[in-house]
């Protein structure tokens, strides 16, 4: 196979980054017609136009676009591999890597992966922000060893196992100017006339599944309006008034003003964090880091978290 070489690839995406042969040659510390002709020898071999150029203008082909990002992250693979290999000679020979919710990271997640270091010094954690149906994605594809998804889907599979670890109140996020916002708390059924911008069916399933689940009981259907795979989009979109979301607690701590968040009375509506794994994972690091999650095992959590509560 005719692989593309690794320089090839800084090149390629130095003139990506750039969209000027002349500045990715400087920030390459080479001259143009080397630069040049690395990627004309990227686009021979691949059989694709990466670029679109003439004596002015460089831009990415939408093959480019695509590209790019799959450059991108063989680089930052070929990065963390040869990071890999030195902290295994420091003694760091067990590696977990995990899948979380960028948006979801909250101090109760930091200390539960502190906690887990202090008693297992020798094992790497390698951690992605990935939406929760990547993550169970990656997880049968075997790129991630364990994944904090959120919300526990209803059908995960047989080949999956889950635990919940963490219980989160859910409140009702609103623009700060909406009228509703002077009420210090709300109904369900308060909000059945309003638009809704939440994250999408895609992205979250399984939180999509319970937050239509609680319209239901609360006897309305939700009129979604806008959506996002992003939690901070779907933020954003609240405080420019597109509407009203439902979101966890921890959502509270983005942002300083423009959003209002709420309780809701009459029901206790709380977000279940599940951390997935796969059945036939048997290392010794991730059944630990298991047992450190589970309910019922608190015991086995180092004198750092004796007083922390997940729930």
């Amino acid at each position: 196979m005719n692989r593309a070489a690794i320089h090839e690839l800084e090149c390629f995406i130095a003139v990506s980054e750039e969209l000027n042969f002349s500045r990715a040659a400087a920030r390459l510390h080479m001259s143009q017609p080397p630069l040049t002709r690395q990627v004309q020898s990227l686009e021979e071999k691949l059989g694709v136009r990466l670029l679109d150029r003439n004596t002015r203008t460089v831009s990415l082909t939408p093959a480019g676009a695509l590209y790019l990002e799959d450059a991108r992250q063989i680089l930052t693979r070929l990065d963390s591999a040869a990071d890999t290999a030195r902290r295994a000679v420091t003694g760091e020979v067990a590696r977990l890597r995990l899948a979380f919710v960028g948006a979801l990271m909250d101090q109760g997640l930091i200390r539960l992966l502190q906690a887990f270091r202090e008693t297992h010094p020798h094992c790497q954690i390698h951690l992605t922000d990935l939406p929760p149906a990547e993550q169970l994605e990656a997880l049968r594809a075997g790129r991630v060893d364990g994944a904090f998804i959120g919300a526990e889907p209803r059908r995960k599979g047989r080949d999956l196992a889950t635990v919940v670890w963490k219980r989160e109140p859910l409140l009702v996020a609103l623009p700060e100017a909406h009228t509703l916002a002077k009420n210090k708390t709300l109904s369900l059924s308060q909000l059945k006339a309003e638009g809704w911008v939440m994250v999408s069916r895609s992205a979250a399933p399984a939180f999509r599944q319970q937050f239509e689940t609680l319209c239901t009981q609360a006897k309305f259907r939700p009129r979604v309006v806008q959506e996002s795979d992003r939690v901070a989009a779907v933020l954003t979109m609240v405080a420019a008034a597109q509407g009203i979301s439902l979101l966890p607690e921890a959502m509270s701590r983005l942002v300083g003003k423009g959003v209002a968040f709420r309780q809701v009375h009459g029901q206790k509506l709380t977000l279940d964090h599940a951390f997935a794994w796969r059945i036939d994972e048997g290392q010794e690091a991730l059944t630990d880091l298991v047992k450190l999650l589970g309910p019922r095992k608190r015991n086995l959590m180092p004198r750092s978290l004796e007083n922390e509560s997940f729930y």
